[in-house]
């Protein structure tokens, strides 16, 4: 752990110990997970429309905490106690991936699944890491995501395991959120040519 975070953390520790005294505590910040829908390509003959399922969410990243590790290989986590997620990741990460693969040749539109809604395929994540990685004075930033495509009756069209990796050096929570999105925006960009042609074989 750096000195600069363990210094950090010292702090954060001290002051809510002061506060507790006072009836006072530090403030909540809340972050998202948004990436940017790319420009809309004019949609092919044949193109399809998906709907992207809730993702299931592995342990213990499937709570509100923002989930750290100190060194890579280290088989202890922490939770961040005032730095949290702004929705459940089951819920957030399909719109966000859904922005991402948006405009992919093949797909006629991407959303989070709309009630009474059919869809020409579902996309099927779950969620097997989204952390933050101190490693002296960085910040690695990891995210594993399984994703799935699959036909309304369930055969499976396509499949991918998201790797995002980044690093940042700021040292602070909304900075290491920012190139979480920056990574997972770039690794989902990379998984656009093997769905575009899953859909080709598809029609």
């Amino acid at each position: 752990m750096s000195g600069r975070l363990r210094m950090r953390r010292s702090i954060e520790t001290v002051a809510l110990a002061l506060l507790a005294g006072c009836s006072q505590l530090p403030p909540t910040h809340y972050y998202v997970l948004e990436i940017d829908r790319p420009p809309a390509a004019a949609a092919a003959s044949g193109a399809v429309s998906i709907g992207v399922r809730p993702f299931a969410v592995d342990a213990p990243y499937d709570q509100e905490r923002i989930v750290y590790r100190i060194g890579e290989r280290s088989p202890e986590v922490g939770f961040y106690s005032y730095h949290l997620w702004a929705a459940p990741l089951s819920s957030m990460l399909p719109a966000a991936v859904a922005g991402a693969l948006s405009g992919t040749a093949g797909v006629l539109e991407i959303e989070p699944v709309a009630s009474a809604r059919k869809y020409d395929a579902y996309l099927l994540g779950r969620v097997l890491a989204v952390e933050e990685i101190d490693v002296g004075e960085r910040q690695l930033v990891r995210a594993a995501i399984e994703l799935r495509l699959v036909d309304p009756g369930g055969a499976e069209l396509w499949s991918r395991t998201i790797e995002a990796n980044g690093e940042a050096r700021a040292g602070e929570v909304s900075a290491i959120v920012e190139e979480l999105v920056r990574a997972l925006g770039a690794a989902l960009d990379e998984a656009r040519g093997g769905l575009a042609g899953a859909l080709l074989r598809k029609c």
